[in-house]
């Protein structure tokens, strides 16, 4: 137990932290500086990444209706002006600001132009301190989860929901895109993580892979440099390379080839990034891709490692170390590559490949375990006895986002034993 009377220096972020963790224990519900009573659901999962201390709580009204979104935490309300929140757009999501003392603040304002009330513990704090920390959040879909012996088919029913679900949106791509730009969209937003997807996005629009297939005839002693100085150009973030091509040789290159309006240097999110995951390494993993496939496209290139070699081939296509390693690679072929060549062979009719596409799948190996994934480990008390796949952790973020980000608020309204064990 914390011991909070007793122990002042206990009241630290790092306290309110495991405080709000078991804020689904009370059973009666929480005061906001506002006035509005919320009864807590789901206090969501640790933010590991710079942004919000708590991802994608559910909190319920006294109407019933549900509040989601992200939650931010500081001993005293000042403390989210001091970290400048009030002009970081990474705090638009964040539904409550949760302190120990509110300092006179009744909301905290967001740079989208929104307020969180603010939500002081300090009134419960002991009852907090005494809950028990290994209880569960009473979320009812879960508990039936946790009951039913054959939790590893339905994490793989899940995870094929989810396989489906990313065929049926890479399907609509490819009407809207056509093929190659489409799988060059999705491959981008893949290299981005979760932090640069954006800029990654827009800098696939701005440069898409139509415009550097009109390099295929360039020599090949100098066409993966071009394709550099393309990307490299349009992102914004030249200036920080650090490879054999300097950015004066790139920008030579660059000078005779199109152009594109580069994005603005504060798209990118450079702070605290590791050296392995900086864009830029990104950006030339993405070029060295590109220029193994810009001769044949890259659908047709990868399609055919598939049906030659399978999933080896398939990922070996894709890596491209150091700047795309095993672990990338084998990310954005679960989640890009694999679920596109279903989607595009469908509509073309290639049922071998489909069917090639979906046994890669259901074979593919253990990702590496991101907070979603490491969460649903938590909620749904999995252990060794489940062996885990890629197929499974996917079916674990289907079902995350089906039961917390879209929770049954009606079901959960019902769910008056709050003290359930896990």
């Amino acid at each position: 137990m914390l011991a909070l009377a007793e122990h002042p220096a206990a009241y630290s972020e790092q306290a309110l932290s495991v405080l709000w963790s078991r804020a689904h224990t009370l059973a009666d519900a929480l005061i906001t500086e506002t006035g509005e009573r919320l009864r807590v659901i789901y206090p969501g999962r640790p933010g590991a990444s710079a942004g919000p201390d708590f991802r994608d709580a559910v909190l319920l009204a006294d109407d019933g209706s549900a509040v989601t979104g992200d939650i931010e935490l500081h001993t005293s309300a000042p403390g989210w002006y001091r970290h400048g929140h009030d002009s970081d757009p990474n705090y638009n999501g964040v539904a409550l600001h949760v302190v120990f003392s509110p300092k006179g603040h009744t909301e905290a304002r967001m740079r989208s132009g929104m307020s969180a009330p603010v939500l002081a513990l300090e009134a419960v704090a002991e009852p907090l301190d005494a809950a028990q920390s290994e209880t569960s959040p009473p979320l009812l879909a879960l508990d039936c989860l946790r009951a039913s012996q054959e939790i590893a088919s339905a994490l793989d029913a899940a995870g094929d929901a989810r396989f489906l679900s990313k065929s049926q949106g890479f399907a609509m791509d490819i009407a809207h895109l056509g093929r190659d730009d489409a799988i060059y969209l999705g491959i981008m937003d893949a290299l981005g993580y979760a932090t640069n997807r954006k800029p990654f996005r827009a800098l696939a629009q701005r440069v898409p892979f139509s415009a550097l297939a009109m390099l295929r005839d360039e020599p090949p002693a100098t066409r993966l440099v071009a394709i550099k100085a393309m990307l490299l150009g349009a992102s914004g973030i030249m200036s920080l390379v650090d490879e054999s091509e300097s950015p004066g040789e790139l920008r030579r290159i660059r000078r005779r080839l199109p152009k594109a309006r580069p994005l603005n240097k504060r798209d990118w999110r450079l702070f605290r990034v590791r050296p392995s995951n900086h864009p830029c390494r990104r950006i030339i993993g993405a070029a060295h891709l590109i220029d193994a496939c810009v001769e044949r496209g890259i659908v047709g290139t990868l399609a055919q490692a598939l049906l030659d070699g399978g999933m080896k081939e398939l990922r070996s296509s894709l890596q491209h170390a150091p700047y795309i390693g095993r672990p990338r690679a084998l990310d954005i072929l679960v989640n890009v590559v694999l679920p596109f060549l279903h989607a595009d062979a469908g509509l073309r009719g290639e049922g071998e490949l489909q069917s090639s596409a979906l046994c890669a799948y259901a074979s593919a190996p253990k990702l590496q375990d991101n907070e979603i994934t490491r969460e649903m480990r938590r909620l749904l008390n999995i252990g060794s006895e489940v062996k885990m796949t890629a197929r499974r952790q996917q079916g674990m973020i289907q079902l995350y986002r089906k039961l917390v980000r879209g929770s049954p608020i009606s079901q959960l309204a019902q769910s008056t034993p709050v003290h359930t064990e896990a």
